[in-house]
Order: structure tokens, then sequence, then C-alpha cells
């Protein structure tokens, strides 16, 4: 991780990633919030690569009781450590994480992160362990325009194990473009099926 957390603190450090701050970038926070609070689940909320915390700006004003960021930027911890103070931060790849003494939460985001792994699918499926019963998890992917890209089949292999109805439950699915920057996302909100004997 050391080599990772260098590059990651070394991208914050000359601002790389500053513009996740911009208006621009509002309208998937926005509907990441949104999900959460229709849902209710935004008593425990684990924010898997948080980055400076954003999210957790857009969350407060709702009834988030517990905020649990996760990123391997020591950088941008120390920034999002800056803005806000009760909450949890943990410095990890996504990887490697795991909650302490069996934490569960009501909420995991994947924003803009999972395709920093081989196999996204798989995380998610481990994550789905860190839930609550009811739990949600919300993913928001950059798709570019480049079908091939590294991203987009990051971003089919997630679709494909979140269309198994067997597995997970489909709350929603949405495409976002931005006309101004010219980008688009595709945001899904799952929630794993559970079996029972």
């Amino acid at each position: 991780m050391a080599g990772q957390s260098e590059e990651w603190d070394h991208q914050y450090t000359q601002g790389r990633w500053q513009f996740l701050n911009e208006l621009k970038e509002t309208a998937r926070y926005g509907i990441i919030s949104a999900w959460l609070t229709q849902t209710q689940s935004v008593d425990s909320v684990l924010d898997v690569g948080c980055g400076e915390a954003i999210l957790y700006h857009h969350l407060k004003s709702s009834d988030l009781q517990n905020y649990h960021g996760v990123d391997v930027s020591d950088v941008a911890l120390n920034r999002a450590k800056r803005a806000f103070e009760n909450v949890h931060l943990t410095q990890s790849d996504l990887e490697s994480f795991t909650p302490k003494h069996s934490e569960l939460f009501s909420a995991i985001v994947f924003n803009e992160v999972l395709y920093f792994c081989e196999k996204p699918e798989r995380q998610l499926e481990r994550y789905a362990s860190f839930l609550k019963p009811a739990g949600v998890i919300a993913i928001s992917m950059y798709t570019p325009s480049r079908g091939t890209s590294g991203a987009n089949k990051s971003v089919q292999r997630l679709w494909q194990e979140t269309d198994n109805p067997e597995r997970w439950q489909l709350l929603d699915d949405l495409e976002l473009k931005s006309k101004v920057k010219n980008v688009s996302w595709k945001l899904r909100l799952v929630s794993p099926i559970r079996l029972t004997d």
C-alpha cells in the first residue's frame, strides 16, 4: 500500500482531485445522498475511497449518526479531518479494509473507486458482508466515451453482477450526463439478497 498511498498523496497535494468539490460534481453526490436518505440508510455510512469526505458534507444535514471514511491517501484524510469532527477515518485501500470489532453499516458507498481494483464484483460481494440487514450499497462509476476503456469494463462487470436477482435487489439504476463537463456516470443502488434457512 505504501507506493500506492504515495502516488495518491502526490495527486492530492498537486490538486489533481480538487475538481470533485466543484458545482459540476454536485449532482452525483446529491443522488447518492437522496438515495440514502430515502431508504433511511444514513445512520451508519461507510464511504469507501472517501477522499476529502465530500459526501459527508452532503449527508450531514440528514439524520447521519456515524460516518466512516476509508481512503488510501493520508493527505486527503488529513484534509477531511480539518473539515469536521466526530467521524471515523481509516487509511486503507479498498481491498484491504475490514471494519474493526465486526462493525456493520446501514449503507456502503463506492463513489468513483471500484475501477481501481482487479475484481470489483468480488469486492462488492465482500463488502456486502459489512452491511446491516436491509442495508444498501450505492455505486457511482465514471463512464468514458470509449466503450472498451478499463473503466467501462469494470462497470460492465459490476452491472452484470448486480443484475443477478438471486443475489441482489436492484433499487435504482441511473445514467447521469453532464453536458457542461461532457462526461457521463452510471449509478446504481442495490441491496444484497440474504438467504436464510
